[in-house]
C-alpha cells in the first residue's frame, strides 16, 4: 500500500509538472544562429522556466511578420531592422496595429556576402543581380551599404531581386538568378565548399550592427508578462551556456544540423562566439542599433528622422534576467 501511495503521488507530481508547462510558439529563420534557442529547448532551459517552446522556420520576413500579427506565434527571432521598418510603415506589408518590439539580442550581424562562382570580386557584380529577402529588409540594406563602400551603387550598377529567406537566396545563387547575396551560417560555409565565393564577413565590413533580436508583440506581453519573463530568463541562460560550455554547445549543433562534421561544428561555434557573433547574455548591441537606424534612414522607402532605439525595444525583461 505504501509503495502504491508513493507511486501515485509521484505520478500526480509528474502530471502537475506537465500541466504547469505553458505552450508557446516561436518562429525564426534557419541557420546556426538558432543555437541558443536549440540549446534552450534541448537542454531544458525553457522547461525549467515553465515553458514548452516550439520553433518553426519561416520562408521569409513577409510571412514571418504576417504570422506574428495573425497571432500564430508569440515569440520570434527576426532582424531588428524588420521591427524598425514595420514600425515606420516601411515594411513588406502595412499593419495599423503593428506592435512588435525587440526584447533581447540574438547576434550582431553574423552573415557573409556570398557570390556566384563567376563573381570573384565585388566589382564583378556590376550588371548582374543581387538576391535579397525583400528590397528594404535589414540585411538587404547591409548589402547595399557594403557595395556602396566598394564604390558600387544601388540602382545604378546592379539589379535587386526579392526572393525570400536564406534558402531562397541560396537557390538564387545556385541557379544563376543572382550573382550575390547575404547568407547566414552554415549555408555560407556549405556554399564555399561548393566553389562559391565568400567575399566578406558582413559584421566586419559594416561595423557595429544589431542583427537578429528576440521579439514579442506588446499586446501579448501586456497580458502575458510571466511568460515573457520566463522566456528571457531561459534565453539569457542559453546564451551563457553557448559561450561557457563549448563541448555542450557543439553537441547541440551536431544534433540539430544534419551531417555537420566535428571540424565544421567547431568552426561554427568559434564564429558564433567571436566578433559580430551571438550577443552575450542576449543583450542588445546598442551601438549596432544606431547603425541599423542610420541604414534605415538612407535606404528606407521614405526618409524618416532617426528615432531613439528605445522606440523599438522593451529591454526590462532581459536586464532583469541578466542579473
Amino acid at each position: 500500500m505504501k509503495k502504491t501511495t508513493i507511486g501515485a503521488m509521484a505520478f500526480m507530481i509528474s502530471a502537475m509538472g506537465a500541466q504547469a508547462q505553458t505552450a508557446v510558439n516561436m518562429i525564426g529563420f534557419g541557420g546556426g544562429t538558432n543555437l541558443p534557442v536549440w540549446s534552450a529547448i534541448d537542454r531544458g532551459f525553457f522547461e525549467k522556466e515553465g515553458l514548452k517552446v516550439s520553433l518553426d522556420r519561416t520562408p521569409g520576413s513577409f510571412e514571418q511578420i504576417r504570422d506574428l500579427m495573425e497571432g500564430k506565434y508569440q515569440f520570434a527571432t527576426t532582424a531588428f531592422d524588420n521591427i524598425v521598418a514595420h514600425t515606420e510603415g516601411q515594411g513588406s506589408a502595412k499593419y495599423d496595429n503593428f506592435d512588435l518590439v525587440a526584447i533581447g539580442g540574438v547576434h550582431s550581424g553574423l552573415n557573409s556576402v556570398v557570390s556566384s562562382k563567376d563573381v570573384k570580386t565585388f566589382a564583378d557584380i556590376k550588371g548582374k543581380a543581387v538576391a535579397v529577402d525583400s528590397p528594404t529588409s535589414g540585411y538587404a540594406t547591409v548589402l547595399y551599404q557594403i557595395l556602396q563602400n566598394k564604390g558600387i551603387m544601388k540602382e545604378r550598377d546592379y539589379k535587386i531581386i526579392s526572393v525570400g529567406g536564406t534558402g531562397a537566396r541560396v537557390k538564387a545563387l545556385k541557379d544563376g538568378t543572382a550573382g550575390m547575396a547575404i547568407i547566414s551560417s552554415p549555408e555560407d560555409m556549405e556554399l564555399k565548399k561548393e566553389g562559391f565565393n565568400l567575399l566578406a564577413d558582413a559584421a566586419v565590413e559594416i561595423g557595429a550592427y544589431q542583427g537578429s533580436v528576440y521579439a514579442v508583440r506588446r499586446s501579448y506581453a501586456k497580458t502575458n508578462d510571466k511568460e515573457v519573463q520566463a522566456f528571457m530568463r531561459a534565453m539569457v541562460r542559453a546564451h551563457d551556456f553557448v559561450f561557457n560550455d563549448k563541448a555542450g554547445a557543439i553537441g547541440v549543433l551536431k544534433a540539430r544540423i544534419k551531417g555537420i562534421s566535428d571540424e565544421a561544428a567547431e568552426d561554427m561555434w568559434t564564429r558564433l562566439t567571436g566578433p559580430g557573433g551571438l550577443n552575450p547574455k542576449a543583450a542588445v548591441n546598442e551601438k549596432g542599433v544606431v547603425m541599423v537606424l542610420q541604414l534605415r534612414s538612407v535606404y528606407g522607402d521614405s526618409k524618416v528622422p532617426q528615432a531613439q532605439g528605445s522606440k523599438y525595444m522593451e529591454l526590462g525583461w532581459q536586464k532583469a534576467a541578466a542579473k
